[in-house]
């Protein structure tokens, strides 16, 4: 078993707070991790599958709901985001005495009161969990392996039914794709454009690290504008990408309003575009080695409760830096290179303008200092 990051920090917050919400897009493992806190066939522990058709329609009224509660010490709710009902149940778990945990499961925002939502994220009650991190699978397999498996990441990425199994990772990824990305959104926001936005998202995994613009997407994919980019937003709240947008302050040539998309996992991404070869026969090294980079920075804040501004800079005249942190009382940016003996470039007019921001190279070599930064 895996260790996760995640598992202590669960395990304090069902401790600590009744309701707890749990996301995370599917088969990153959020039942295994549940698993590890609960005794699932204890049956003082009360599950409901919300992405089983029969099983909500069973509990979908209320009465159901509450009746199905009455010796239960926990209600764990799978794919919460489906409840239509949720918040009536919320309210009325609420002031169960004897209901000691109500723990919600989801890969999407679920339908909540803002006051509530408010409060939950408050207390750190809103959780994500992502597919398997390399801290973690370092911390499993050893530092020494995880090096050398690093190409086998940077092709197949993290999910854990991909890492356990990697002799069927190609066969997984699909499965992955087809039960999890096209199923995971909340009630209220169903996608019934399936062909398009498997469309849109190879055009995005083609692109990873490169401006978008949601007029020139929408032509390539025959959606308008306002479509592309709820969808693009959409998947970014589900844990699927990470949008990024430019970082600018009115200077000359600095682009404005821009954003760049990469995927939370390498696998997802190349399995959408179909390229699965060894880095040896591959073109866009440096493109998997900067999503790589960047995605597993993105779940070590998350991990860690961090939530910095997070940015590109790139100019007209394509001076650019990959990434940058801006915090309150620090700053600082960096620029992979997965070729070591490449030295970076930091462009002078961006040392010019943020003197204050330090930027630095990210390799195989300083990868693991960079995420423990």
């Amino acid at each position: 078993m895996i260790e996760r990051i995640l598992e202590p920090v669960l395990r304090q917050k069902c401790e600590e707070s009744k309701i707890v919400v749990l996301k995370g897009a599917r088969r990153t493992g959020r039942l295994t991790l549940v698993s590890q806190i609960f005794r699932l066939d204890d049956p003082q522990i009360g599950m409901i599958d919300c992405s089983d058709k029969k099983e909500r329609k069973a509990i979908d009224s209320l009465h159901e709901l509450k009746r199905f509660s009455q010796d239960k010490k926990v209600v764990i709710i799978r794919d919460a985001q489906l409840l239509e009902n949720l918040q009536e149940y919320i309210d009325f778990a609420i002031e169960l005495d004897f209901l000691e945990n109500v723990l919600l499961i989801c890969s999407f925002e679920p339908e909540l009161h803002e006051d509530l939502w408010e409060a939950l994220r408050e207390q750190g009650l809103e959780l994500n969990l992502f597919p398997l991190s390399y801290p973690e699978s370092a911390k499993f397999y050893g530092l020494v392996q995880e090096d050398k498996d690093l190409e086998q990441r940077l092709i197949y990425g993290y999910y854990p039914e991909v890492v356990t199994q990697e002799d069927q990772a190609e066969k997984m990824i699909s499965e992955i794709i087809e039960s999890s990305i096209f199923t995971q959104l909340g009630a209220s926001e169903r996608i019934n454009k399936k062909e398009k936005l498997v469309k849109l998202l190879r055009h995005l995994a083609f692109n990873i690290g490169k401006v978008i613009s949601f007029n020139d997407l929408g032509k390539k994919c025959g959606l308008d504008n306002e479509t592309v980019e709820r969808y693009v937003k959409l998947f970014a709240k589900a844990n699927l990408l990470i949008l990024i947008p430019s970082y600018n302050n009115g200077h000359r040539y600095e682009l404005k309003k821009s954003h760049v998309v990469y995927f939370l996992d390498n696998g997802i991404r190349n399995a959408l575009i179909r390229a699965f070869q060894p880095l040896e026969f591959r073109n866009d090294v440096e493109e998997l080695w900067k999503n790589f980079v960047i995605s597993e920075r993105y779940k070590a804040n998350q991990y860690a409760g961090k939530t910095p501004e997070i940015c590109f800079w790139l100019t007209h005249t394509k001076q650019e830096v990959d990434y940058l942190e801006i915090m309150e009382d620090e700053a600082f940016g960096a620029k992979m290179n997965w070729d070591d003996s490449k030295k970076i470039k930091v462009p002078a007019s961006f040392s010019e303008l943020y003197p204050q921001i330090r930027v630095s190279g990210v390799s195989k070599k300083t990868f693991w200092t960079f995420l423990r930064k």
